[in-house]
């Protein structure tokens, strides 16, 4: 597993404790019941301080899913 991957991973084990690890990768806020407009805002708080950079949240508006996410980190 790359890094960025590990990272996200244990973000979304904050973010989302109830959800099976072998889940994170499929994970979209249209497939997960959980994921709504506040646990976007933890998630990604959780990925700033996780990964030791600022997010802008405007940017990552549309990261809502594990896959968007993780290419997202990796562009950057």
């Amino acid at each position: 597993m790359d890094d960025v991957r590990e990272k996200l991973s244990r973000c979304f084990a904050l973010a989302f404790p109830k959800m099976d690890p072998s889940q994170y990768a499929a994970a979209s806020a249209q497939n997960t019941k959980e994921w709504d407009s506040i646990a976007q805002l933890r998630l990604l708080t959780l990925v700033s301080e996780e990964f030791g950079r600022d997010i802008d949240f405007e940017e990552f508006e549309g990261a809502t899913s594990f896959q968007a996410l993780e290419q997202a980190l990796q562009v950057q």
